[in-house]
């Protein structure tokens, strides 16, 4: 039990230290270690292979934690029924899977029901981590019946301090991602709140390269699935969004309350408008898109 107390204080003051050397809050730090318990725990598991990680921490880890932050795991469930006692029982397996780190421990406190598109509904479960008096929350949302494109990639999780064992879990690919995030504004429109979507897909588009063929079809199959209505001016009205004092207002206080660069809504707009659009005409019109290096485009490097 010393050892283990050790252990607890040794991480604490680590990650002090690192929350003084990156300007990251330790209460966020905190977080990020104690999500990455569970998927440490989940890795090892005999369900590893039917949780797929998606969402804004995917992101954040893709991006070596230069993105957004956020408090929740989101995953996609598959080739498991979509019943609530099966994964409450799933989810209590996982937190009690060994990784000989038991001076973290792992509480579920309670769910809810949450529906994050019309056709599928899900399940967000509270997790406490405790590690000696130190409590910190995270949620794990879980959602069943979407597509991903071209398919799940294995992927090895960065670490907050080097002494741990990084998680190897499968993950959402970023087609799908861009698909998923442009869904929701298409479905919702200037009535959104997920102003994480407009930033996410500038954020994406600005740091990775994408195939245009693999794009069209991971955002035409996201939108099957999900059956989603849309007509040919409802990407123009997207782009009219920067028009919106609402949406402009919107915008603002995201930025400020995540603490992110400040980036116009304008900007945010027109690189869509420039990543999508011809995307979204070769879907209307039944073409195939085969532009390759999609994010020299956006650099002006190379035309469509």
């Amino acid at each position: 039990m010393v050892i283990i107390a050790d252990r607890a204080a040794s991480v604490l003051a680590r990650l002090k230290i690192k929350s003084r050397e990156t300007g990251k809050s330790l209460q966020l730090l905190l977080q990020l270690f104690c999500q990455e318990e569970f998927l440490r725990r989940l890795s090892r598991s005999q369900y590893k292979d039917n949780l797929v990680l998606k969402g804004g921490l995917f992101i954040y880890t893709l991006t070596n934690f230069e993105s957004r932050a956020t408090i929740d795991i989101d995953f996609l469930l598959r080739r498991i029924p979509n019943n609530l006692e099966d994964i409450k029982r799933i989810i209590d397996e996982i937190i009690g899977t060994d990784t000989e780190n038991d001076f973290i421990e792992l509480e579920s406190r309670g769910f809810e029901i949450i529906s994050e598109h019309r056709k599928y509904s899900g399940f967000s479960f509270q997790i406490i981590g405790k590690i000696k008096n130190s409590k910190t929350p995270f949620n794990v949302d879980i959602g069943v019946g979407d597509v991903i494109i071209p398919e799940a990639e294995s992927r090895n999780i960065p670490v907050q301090l080097s002494q741990f064992t990084s998680p190897e879990i499968l993950s959402y690919s970023l087609e799908s991602t861009i698909a998923e995030k442009f869904d929701a504004i298409l479905q919702r429109l200037e009535l959104t709140s997920r102003m994480k979507d407009f930033y996410d897909i500038w954020y994406l588009a600005n740091m990775f390269d994408f195939e245009g063929s693999k794009l069209q079809e991971a955002i035409f199959a996201t939108l099957q699935n999900r059956g989603t209505v849309y007509e040919e001016n409802t990407f123009s009205n997207i782009i009219g969004m920067d028009e919106n004092p609402d949406m402009q207002k919107k915008w603002k206080d995201f930025i400020r309350r995540l603490k992110l660069p400040f980036i116009e809504f304008t900007e945010v707009l027109s690189l869509l408008d420039l990543f999508l659009s011809p995307v979204w005409h070769a879907i209307l019109r039944e073409k195939k898109f085969t532009k390759h290096g999609m994010r020299r485009v956006i650099l002006g490097i190379s035309k469509l």
